[in-house]
Parts: C-alpha cells; structure tokens; sequence
C-alpha cells in the first residue's frame, strides 16, 4: 500500500512473501526452460557462428573506422601523433565529407523529399482465373452456344465456340483486371500507412546517411514490435482525453553496420547467416514482454539478475571502443544490456538431438531457417521464420557494389587516395602561409648588450650594438630574411585533387550549386547536359537501392499482410515497382509533359475517347504533382458517374414517346412571318 501522501511506499511482510516467491517461481520456469536441450543447443551455435563472423569482420573494421574519420574530418591517432611530431598546422580537407552531403541531400530529394512515392503496386498482368470465375464464364459460354443454336437451328462451328471462348475470357479478364486495380489500391494504401507509422522516413533517411559513408548499409524491417500508440477519446461532453494502448505493428530501421556480423563468405543477408549486436535498454527489455515468440521469465530474470555490457561477448573495453567509438562505461549508462539476434540455417539433425519432436522435423538432413534472441546465457526467443521462402528482415546494398562481397565501396573508399593528398596540401599550405607571413631574423648577440629583448619586435623599434672586441667579425648584428611563399603552387595542387575528386566520385562541383563551372557548363544548355551526364553514372545508385532496398523489403511487407492482414479486401495478386531510378528521370520533366498531355488533349475528339472519367485522372495526378489536396479538386470516380447518369436522365424526353420539337416551330421572324422549316428532312417528305 502507499502513503497518504503517495511519497512512500509501504508493503507489509505477507505482501513482501507472495511477491518473492512469485520471483522465485518465475526464474524457475526460466531456469528449466533454458536448460533444455534443445535451447543449450541454440545457445552454443550462435556463441560458434558469432566469434567465426566476429573473425571474418576484422578485416573491415579498419575501413569502417576510416570511413567514419573521413565522414567526421579527423585523422587517426597514429597520423594525427605523427603531425604534430613534426609541427605545424593538422587541418583537415573535408573533400569526402562535402561529397557525402551532395549526393546524401540528392538521394534524399529523390526518396523523400517528392509528392509521389518511389514505389508502387501494379496488378499482375495476367490475373489468375478463380475457381468460381472459370464456372461463370463456361456457363457464359454455354448459354451463348445454346442461344445460337436456337436462332439457326445447326451446332456453332469449332471456329465460332473459339471466338466465343475468347470473346468471354476477354471480358472475364478485364473484369478480373478492374477488381484487381481496386484491391491493389487498397492494399497500397494500407502499406503506406504502415510505413509512415512504422517509422520509415526516418530510417530511409539513416540508411542513406551510412550508404554514402561506410561500404555497405543495412535496412532491417518490417520487424513486429509491440509499441505505444496515443489516440484521442472523446467524452459524452465533447471533451477529449488523451487513450495510450500498445500495439504490435511493423516497424523499420536502419542499422548501424559495426553491428551487423554476416557470415564468412557470404554476399547478401539472405546467404549463410547474419547476426545483429544489438543493445537495449531496461525499458526496450521489459516492452518486449508479452510480444510473440519473447520468453516472458527469461527476461525478467534477465532484467533482474544479467549484468549490463557485452563482457560475455568476449569484447573487452579497448576492443569495444574500437568497434564503435563507444566507451563500455558510457554505453552501459545509456544502452544496458547486449544482446545477439541471430537469423540463419540450422540442420534438422541438430535439433532432433537437441530434442526437437520429430514430427516437427520433416527432413533430418535439411536446414530450418531459425530465428534466435541470446543475452549472455538467456535465449529470450527461438523461434522459426515464419516467411514462406524463409526470408531475413535485412537488406543490404553500398554506393558501389563488388560482386561476390558484402561490403562494397563508399565514397571515403573511392576518395581516400585524393583525401589524403589534399590534406597534406592543405597543411603545407597552412604551414607555408604562416611560415612566410613574416621575416625571419637573425640576431648576433654578440654584438647586442647585455639584457636586450629579442623577442620584442617592433615597428620604429631601437637596437643597440656594439663593435666586435677583437675587431674579427663585422657582419650586421641584425639580418632579416623573407621565406618563399608557395601558395599559388600549392592551390594548383589542390585544385587539380579537387577536380580529380568530381571525376572519381561522379558527383561534379555544380551538383553543390557551385559556380566554378567552365565550357559547357557555361550556358544553361550546356549545364543542363552536364547535369544529365552526372546523373547517369548517379543512377546505379538509385538503382542499387531500388533493387537490393526498396524491392524485397516491400514485398516482405506485402507477404506480410496477405498473410496477416485482417482486412480481406487487400489481398489481391500484385507486383511491387521500386520507381527510383524512373523518379530520377522524371523529377523535372513529369509535370510539363503532364500538362502538355491536358492541353493537346483539350479537344472535342479527344475528349469523346477519353471521357470524363480518364480526363479525371490525368487531373488527378497534376493536382498531386502541385501538392494541392486532390478531393477538393476532383471528385471521385462515383461522383462523376453519378454526375453522368443525372445529365443522361435530364436529356431523355418527357411524356413517354412524345415526338421531339420541329425546329422553327412557333418562331417569328421580326415582321411577323412564321418560320418556315424548308431543309429538314422533315420538310422534304411529301405530305
């Protein structure tokens, strides 16, 4: 119970017993789960897979480390201890780090930043027949050959039963086709709105942060999380009340890729296994109680009984440091508790000696994709894959992919040969600049008396000196000597490493909005193709990301909800569209071709073909294009059919078979003479 004043809380001695002896029994459910078999088994393969992809992974971590330096603008420490070993200036040429944001704020605009999304979701183009469709067509179909038969009295010919047939699975299809358009829509909608709240922008945004930088980056979604979601009540006196329920949705993040370990040899996240290091805080722990496939008494007695860190890893403080640029202490006060998700084969044999029931194991000499959570010795879940072709949540591409290689190139790799001469430029440069930015004196103090300051030099300033004693040496007690400046050289250098950087990197000066353009790029034309050149060696990047990120993760999610989606009207047979690359294409020219199409086609002709209904929709995706709300603007597809069956009904003629007006009938002319009809078809039959 508490206090009166809520301040301290009182239990009494029964209160104390029931609740440690609920801990007691919870960690020994835990205890016995953990130590079956089957769950030591697991354990010990993930701890043998992660030191064997820990080793594999040490051969990258010097360019992962690199690659964040240069991404940062820092040396080493072993470079920076040698610079100023030596003296003088240790700026950095942010060359690498100045082309990251370029095409990291350019793949942004192409991926995040347009009205129209960089995928879609396109029927398939050849629906398939249901069982119930293919009986309804051939009863169509007999019921046409029937009627044929009644109106000739002699059997339809094989030639007239096919065109028959194709004329009914004509329309069978285009109906199929309609339906399809309309539940791919849904569906469409539904994984936009799981996207928006599971965080996506935000982890596109991280990812195409690491891809510019390091040599591979790592998506990883749609992960099923339980997590907070706030809505609005209202009450019965129109008062609203903040509801707050959790709720397991998809989610996405782009991982950090110190963490990701894939296996030795392998190309993708799909091939071998791969292992994430991940840390979680107290609270990630404990909101994780309760979600599917989590042992709840595994990781309470985790929370209360595991120490935090990654000591049962096996990294030790300075290799911890190096792995990530993270302090252990200052990673156990902010993250807690370290924990390995592994996802990869394991051999039916194993688990039915681990004690697996056989009937769960189809093929002892098959794999099964396995899904394990391990925090020192806790496995907190182990479960199977539940995707039908057992795939991972994690898709990897680089800015440059390498065949047969997980880690490819960035653009700290494909620069650091001109980083590196750029910075010893510009310390010269620096040290030249200082260096001969005044005279260099040489004072004989000899011949200078006791107690003269040196140091202290001054304009209009007076030496005193006095004559050698021996009468040997008469050279002037003050000499003065001004250093060569080589900064014009040193620029030149420079200048060539930095056009050598655009070349290299493909990611030329004007992209930044740079006006140091020459030839060409000097009219607009001309920019304009240097522009187009730029972005077709810019396009294999778009493209790595259409196909390695945005194509399976998406249809993941789509497998996902037509596996689970409790709406059925969203499932239907589609394809998913990554549109990068198109998008790219067309960020300028779509608008203009758009309205060019509405003003060729403002023509009686070709409004009587196209209709309202398709001239809507090219409205429809103008409206978009300006970021204008469409429903204000055009109504929807039943508003216009109605619209249409109301103007069909107004122009029918009233009275039920009443003969139309005789044109001219009951007019006068100004004088009073009847009209006279004398050119009407009407007017030339005889009375």
């Amino acid at each position: 119970m508490a206090s009166a004043l809520g301040l301290i809380r009182v239990e009494s001695n029964s209160d104390m017993v029931a609740r440690e002896r609920k801990e007691a029994e919870q960690r020994q459910a835990a205890e016995e789960a953990n130590n079956r078999p089957l769950l030591r088994g697991l354990a010990a393969h993930v701890m043998d897979c992660w030191q064997d992809a820990r080793d594999a992974k040490n051969a990258v971590l010097p360019r992962l480390r690199r690659a964040r330096r240069a991404r940062m603008g820092e040396y080493d420490d072993a470079k920076l201890a040698a610079i100023r070993q030596f003296g003088g200036s240790d700026e950095y040429a942010r060359i690498t780090a100045n082309k990251c944001r370029v095409v990291e704020a350019w793949l942004r605009d192409i991926f995040l930043g347009q009205t129209e999304k960089p995928w879609s979701l396109n029927p398939t183009p050849v629906p398939n027949f249901p069982p119930h469709v293919e009986q309804q067509v051939q009863e169509e179909i007999g019921m046409e050959v029937a009627a044929m038969f009644q109106q000739t009295q002699q059997l339809p010919t094989g030639d007239q039963i096919r065109a028959i047939q194709a004329a009914q699975y004509d329309v069978a299809e285009e109906r199929l086709r309609a339906e399809s358009r309309d539940t791919v829509r849904r569906m469409e909608r539904l994984m936009s709105d799981q996207l928006l709240q599971g965080g996506w922008a935000t982890a596109m945004a991280d990812f195409l942060a690491n891809m510019v930088t390091y040599p591979s980056a790592i998506l990883k979604g749609p992960i099923l999380r339980r997590s907070k979601r706030l809505s609005w009540v209202p009450d019965a006196m129109g008062q609203v009340s903040p509801n707050v329920s959790h709720e397991i949705a998809p989610e996405f993040e782009a991982l950090d890729p110190f963490r990701i370990y894939p296996a030795p040899g392998a190309a993708t996240p799909q091939e071998g296994y791969i292992i994430e290091h991940g840390t979680y805080s107290y609270q990630d722990l404990y909101d994780l109680i309760g979600a599917p496939g989590f042992d709840s008494d595994a990781i309470r007695t985790v929370l209360r009984e595991c120490s935090q860190g990654d000591g049962w890893l096996g990294i030790h403080t300075e290799d911890a440091a190096s792995e990530d640029g993270v302090s252990d202490t200052l990673k156990d006060k902010v993250f807690g508790f370290s924990c390995l998700e592994f996802h990869g084969p394991v051999k039916g044999r194993d688990l039915l000696d681990w004690g697996m029931d056989d009937e769960d194991i189809d093929d002892p000499d098959a794999t099964y994709e396995a899904c394990v959570w391990l925090i020192d010795r806790w496995v907190i879940k182990a479960q199977l894959n539940y995707d039908p072709l057992g795939l991972r949540p994690y898709y990897k591409t680089s800015y440059e992919e390498l065949p047969g290689q997980f880690w490819g190139l960035a653009l700290p790799d494909i620069l650091d040969d001109v980083q590196g001469v750029a910075n010893a430029t510009v310390r010269a440069l620096v040290n030249n600049m200082g260096l001969a930015s005044g005279p260099q004196v040489a004072v004989n103090i000899d011949r200078l008396p006791p107690g003269e300051d040196i140091t202290n030099l001054h304009p209009w300033k007076i030496w005193q000196v006095r004559d050698p004693e021996l009468g040997g040496n008469q050279s002037s007690a003050i000499e003065f000597y001004q250093p060569n400046t080589n900064v014009h050289e040193l620029l030149a250098v420079l200048e060539k490493f930095y056009q050598f950087a655009d070349d290299f990197s493909l990611v030329p000066r004007f992209m930044a909005g740079s006006d140091r353009v020459a030839g060409a790029g000097r009219t607009a034309s001309g920019l304009s193709m240097l522009m187009d050149a730029a972005n077709k060696g810019l396009k294999g990047v778009v493209s790595n990301i259409d196909m390695g990120i945005l194509k399976p993760m998406l249809e993941k999610l789509y497998a996902h909800n037509m596996m689970y989606a409790e709406d059925s009207a969203v499932k239907g047979d589609a394809q998913v569209i990554a549109r990068g690359a198109v998008s790219l294409m067309q960020l300028e020219s779509l608008q203009l071709r758009r309205n060019e199409f509405l003003m060729a086609t403002a023509n009686p002709l070709d409004s009587q073909i196209v209709g309202p209904e398709g001239r809507a929709e090219v409205l429809r995706e103008v409206a978009k294009g300006l970021e204008l709300d469409v429903s204000k603007i055009v109504p929807p597809a039943e508003v216009l059919a109605q619209r249409s069956a109301a103007q069909a009904a107004a122009a029918k003629p009233q009275g039920g078979g009443a003969q139309p007006p005789i044109p001219g009938q009951g007019e006068t002319l100004e004088n009073g003479a009847a009209v006279t009809d004398n050119f009407s078809p009407n007017a030339l039959t005889p009375s």
